[in-house]
């Protein structure tokens, strides 16, 4: 049997877990019921259609870089990736990654309603930082304005994001994946309209937000009640969960609270993740101007195909990993975290050669010869995007047991040594030094993953396979009002 297959069977498993009626049911005749409402998919569906939606997504974004770089400028490619760069770590911490949150609750602590209300506060109040941030940089009027405009965007995906935590917790990555082929057809459609018509990355910007924003209200919203019990052991929980609203009042204001608190390190954590991944832009920006950062993000970017299956098989297990934890299932736990590990060892080697041997054609094909003399560049930021797809399996382990706090510090560390490389090596080494400091840095993430991985197995490896009671929780953070 193979890695992959096996895999499957694990994480596939038995029927779901029955779990106690969670915090603010209804109680009465339902003592124990399933955390599963809607028939779940197999991991191999899930897989399957996540990682459509996410190839399908990537190339189109990807597609969208190509747009601008084939009917705009480097110029254009540099505002819409200064964009990005700025309004991307707002809104990752505003998020508070709430969507790993929820896929991880396997005792449904909250309601869908309860984050998504937190979920459209955080977004409107990262908006307004953006904007701050922009008028305070004093950038030109168009680059200003385009700043806003993937603020927006970006905003609505927030939204969007948010529904795919409710998809998979339910183990129904199906709809997260037509939801995500939607966005990435419809976006690349009415940016390249945008800016062909008018030769204005503005208005190619205003059609992506206008593309986001019909998918979220015409697909994902629209999905929200096939998620509530559609079987008769569930009738009596499925009529409350949709006349639920959240609370109001202080006990509303409290949940939101200790919500907040219990997912503000996984802001923390996607933050600077997003500021790691952005950091060697803001030195070659500083550095090197605008029209160089547009040929690095070009660069940058063909490396995220080789995450696509990674990412994809990690979001599928997750669930499943996050009720063996809970459970106390620990030799089931350790070798579908083995497992995931062993499979991005392999997608990582397989596109690092891949870029060794085709990296200058391709960016030929893509972009233009223009960009193919960057083909060393392209290589190095290869092995940087596979050090951190096994680095990126182990966080999946980590995430699972909801060990949230412990990610802070070693995400902390991870920006300062890449920030530091940076430093050392842009302004001697250009696009190569950039693309060196973020292997440096995913050298550093790989190896506190491991450890912190090795700490949670090592203090659960007394907990035996179906134990009583599950091992302790490291992040049990609720301070009160």
């Amino acid at each position: 049997m193979s890695s992959k297959d096996s895999l499957l069977q694990v994480a596939t498993g038995p029927a779901p877990t029955k779990l106690p009626v969670p915090i603010g049911f209804p109680a009465g005749s339902h003592a124990d019921i399933s955390v599963r409402v809607m028939p779940r998919l197999t991991l191999r569906s899930n897989f399957a259609w996540v990682l459509a939606g996410n190839v399908v997504y990537a190339a189109c974004q990807w597609g969208m870089i190509v747009v601008l770089a084939k009917l705009g400028s480097t110029l254009m490619v540099g505002q819409f990736s200064l964009g990005l760069a700025i309004a991307t770590p707002v809104l990752m911490f505003t998020n508070l990654h709430l969507r790993a949150a929820q896929a991880t609750d396997a005792r449904r602590l909250y309601s869908f309603a309860e984050y998504l209300q937190l979920r459209s506060v955080m977004t409107l109040g990262a908006i307004a930082a953006i904007a701050a941030i922009a008028w305070f940089e004093r950038y030109e009027r168009q680059t200003t304005i385009v700043i806003l405009a993937v603020a927006v965007a970006k905003g609505i995906e927030t939204l969007s994001d948010i529904h795919y935590g409710l998809f998979q917790l339910n183990d129904r990555l199906d709809q997260t994946g037509i939801s995500m082929i939607l966005r990435g057809a419809l976006s690349l459609v009415a940016l390249s309209a945008g800016l062909y018509l008018t030769r204005d990355v503005i208005w190619g910007c205003v059609g992506l937000a206008t593309a986001w924003l019909a998918v979220l209200l015409f697909f994902d919203i629209r999905r929200v009640g096939r998620f509530v019990g559609l079987s008769e052991d569930f009738v009596q929980v499925s009529t409350w969960i949709r006349r639920r609203r959240p609370e109001c009042g202080a006990q509303g204001l409290r949940r939101q609270w200790d919500l907040m608190c219990l997912a503000l390190p996984l802001g923390i954590v996607t933050t600077l993740a997003s500021i790691n991944l952005n950091m060697p832009r803001y030195f070659i920006e500083a550095r090197m101007g605008e029209h160089q950062l547009g040929i690095f993000s070009a660069l940058a970017y063909a490396t995220v195909a080789m995450t696509l299956v990674s990412d994809s098989l990690g979001h599928c297990v997750i669930p499943r990993m996050s009720r063996l934890y809970a459970t106390g299932q620990m030799v089931e736990f350790r070798s579908v975290l083995f497992q995931l590990s062993g499979i991005g060892c392999a997608l990582g080697l397989a596109g690092l050669v891949l870029a060794q041997v085709m990296g200058s054609w391709l960016l030929t094909i893509v972009y233009s010869a223009r960009y193919a003399t960057g083909s060393p560049v392209f290589v190095v930021l290869m092995l940087a995007t596979a050090i951190h797809c096994v680095a990126g399996m182990l966080t999946t382990g980590i995430l699972s047991a909801r060990c949230f706090m412990a990610q802070v510090p070693m995400f902390a560390m991870v920006v300062a040594s890449t920030a530091l490389a940076c430093y050392r090596l842009v302004p001697t080494s250009g696009l190569m030094g950039g693309a060196q400091a973020m292997v440096i840095g995913a050298a550093v993430r790989l190896v506190l993953t491991a450890l912190v991985i090795g700490y949670l197995l090592l203090v659960h490896a007394r907990y035996r396979p179906g134990h009583s009671s599950p091992p302790p929780r490291m992040n049990e953070w609720k301070p009160s009002l």
